[in-house]
């Protein structure tokens, strides 16, 4: 991830790689077996740590509103703490790269847009978000809202908070949300 958030995708080689954690070329090969199967345990590593970061929020004791809130301002503090996650998502290298790692990726996105679309749903159940909100849509909407924000902390250079934009975003998506008299 340091190779990434410093240089980008496309100069993450098994030789970039292996220099940065002091192995030979060949070993790293002997594990991965190329770059594309280092990007897929990346992916795996990026989801775990993401599924532990969602289990430490304690989740069940809060409202389903206030859950939706925690993760998408967890999901921005997670980012912030790995910048290369942007850089990762943006690649050239997942764009038109290995199908395995798109597929991969497209997994990881899949999980986190679901669980998103699950929250929303659990939200207009107990009244709080209008029922004819589409909960997987608006998941989408959010979620790009989210990566935008993110897209834009790149491009500054990291120069502001992600986590002081949370609830900006989380406002301004509640607000059209919530249950009308």
């Amino acid at each position: 991830m340091e190779i990434i958030r410093h240089e980008g995708v496309a100069k993450l080689t098994t030789r970039s790689l292996s220099q940065a954690v002091g192995i030979a070329q060949p070993t790293l090969f002997l594990h991965f077996g190329s770059k594309s199967h280092v990007l897929v345990a990346l992916i795996d590593t990026i989801q775990e740590r993401l599924q532990q970061e969602m289990a430490g929020l304690g989740l069940a004791r809060l409202p389903p509103l206030e859950r939706l809130k925690a993760v998408i301002r967890a999901h921005l503090n997670f980012i912030q703490r790995q910048p290369g996650i942007p850089r990762l998502l943006f690649s050239e290298e997942l764009q038109s790269g290995d199908p395995v790692f798109r597929a991969r990726m497209n997994g990881l996105v899949q999980f986190f847009l679901g669980f998103i679309a699950d929250l929303i749903a659990a939200a207009q159940a107990e009244g709080e978000i209008r029922p004819e909100i589409v909960p997987q849509q608006n998941a989408c909407i959010l979620i790009a809202a989210v990566q935008g924000l993110a897209f834009r902390w790149v491009l500054s250079d990291n120069r502001f908070e992600l986590s002081e934009q949370a609830d900006a975003v989380i406002a301004t998506f509640i607000d059209g949300w919530a249950a009308r008299p």
